[in-house]
């Protein structure tokens, strides 16, 4: 157990002082939430497979917060696996390293906790489900050695229930390669190889890890993937339902606006037309695109006819909104660039939306748009079609909805230029 204050670098410098010769070259991340009875059956296998692998090698579990006894678990195991492995020669030698999170922070900020902390040439992620196979490991092993940075499991027979989850992540998938140009089946697959230098470098964050792929492939990395084993689940409770459906479509449009916005450093000719200079600029072509228009057509409304003037007034305010929108938002991009710390917009989007701001304002947004479409309807589209109050309602309402959408969407560029200036967990304890 190690002091709180004590960084992941003084962690390992501290772990690999007593017997340097031991540092391992392989480092498997397992982020683990509730599965008490899943840990220890899964830490067998990984200890039989890398036996066979006959390097150094250390198996990191990510308790992220668990409520059950799964913590109490893997201490006893690292207790007695700390007594067992000095019979082991060091050339083989393991080691099990246990992180702790203070509370539930998510998947992705477990595997980032495990990836910083790991000392391995190559890292491998993998579920603590036992969904995943660790006899998959040494052939993923093999596709780095030929020269890859990053192999992704595909779980081409996949043993999940069909409607909530399969179907759902084959139309994931779809949609990515698709936007993207990069023919990864299986982008939520957990199971993955990396190569340290490569996986240390990709900023994860919010629930980023499906897109762990793109980012390192836009980051240059070669990516291959190879076809794995997937179990049905044993023990314990899937952590995913129906509900996340919707949520991977809204990481997918605030990945693609981040796409679009930020540099790409990847060859690769189909994002080349994509490029700017910076994302503010993207942030004013989009909100220039839609204020502007809307300026223009709400001065020409309310200088044509008096009686239109409400109406007029509403299409200004909404065009006006989007300009405010794109200022606030570059200023916030700009403080990004040339401050280490938190602006006050950051501030809220990091603390209070869990750098998750488009999954908390664009249901708002969708809520007020399609109230807007469907308020026409209510009296048979005779008088509340025509009449202008409800009319101008309608407008205030669809108008609203489209800024509140925009405003969550540009809340993840601003969450995204500021990744890497906090952490989405905090370690309570190191074992």
């Amino acid at each position: 157990m190690v002091n709180h204050s004590e960084t992941p670098s003084e962690h390992i410098a501290r772990e690999e002082a007593p017997a340097r010769e031991e540092a391992p070259f392989l480092s498997i991340v397992v982020p683990v939430y509730n599965e008490e009875e899943n840990v220890r059956p899964l830490f067998e296998k990984i200890q039989a497979v890398c036996a066979e692998i006959g390097m150094p090698y250390e198996v990191l579990f990510v308790d992220d917060g668990s409520s059950d006894d799964t913590f109490a678990m893997l201490s006893a195991l690292h207790a007695e696996f700390s007594r067992a492995r000095l019979e082991i020669p060091v050339s083989r030698r393991g080691s099990l390293r246990v992180i702790r999170f203070e509370k539930n922070a998510g998947q992705t900020a477990a595997m980032a906790a495990g990836f910083e902390y790991a000392r391995g040439e190559y890292i491998v992620s993998m579920d603590g489900d036992l969904q995943n196979d660790p006899v998959d490991i040494p052939r993923m092993l093999r596709e780095l050695d030929r020269g890859y940075d990053l192999v992704c499991g595909w779980r081409k027979e996949r043993q999940d229930k069909f409607w909530t989850r399969r179907v759902p992540s084959v139309a994931a998938n779809w949609i990515i390669a698709r936007l993207t140009g990069i023919p990864i089946h299986d982008n939520g697959c957990s199971l993955k190889a990396y190569r340290a230098s490569v996986i240390k470098r990709v900023p994860l964050y919010g629930e980023m890890h499906r897109f762990i792929p793109l980012m390192s492939r836009l980051a240059g990395a070669i990516v291959t993937e190879v076809e794995v084993t997937h179990h049905p689940r044993r023990f314990g409770e899937s952590k995913y339902g129906l509900g996340r459906v919707w949520r991977v479509l809204l990481d997918i449009m605030a990945f693609v606006l981040i796409l679009i916005s930020f540099p790409i450093r990847a060859e690769d000719a189909r994002f080349r037309t994509l490029r700017r200079k910076n994302p503010k600029t993207n942030v004013w072509v989009l909100t220039g695109c839609f204020g502007i228009p809307f300026l223009v057509l709400g001065g020409i409304t309310v200088l044509r006819d008096a009686f239109l003037i409400p109406m007029g007034t509403t299409i200004l305010g909404f065009g006006f909104g989007m300009l405010v929108l794109g200022l606030v938002t570059t200023h916030a991009l700009t403080q990004a660039q040339r401050s280490a710390d938190l602006g006050k917009l950051a501030w809220f989007f990091t603390y209070v939306c869990k750098r998750r701001p488009l999954r908390i304002f664009g249901p708002i947004g969708a809520i007020l748009f399609a109230s807007g479409c469907i308020l026409p309807l209510l009296s048979g589209g005779t008088l509340i079609l025509y009449a202008l109050r409800m009319l101008i309602l309608m407008l205030v309402l669809l108008k609203s909805g489209i800024l509140v959408f925009w405003f969550g969407l540009f809340g993840e560029l601003v969450s995204f230029a500021n990744a890497d200036k906090v952490k989405d967990y905090t370690v309570a304890t190191l074992l």
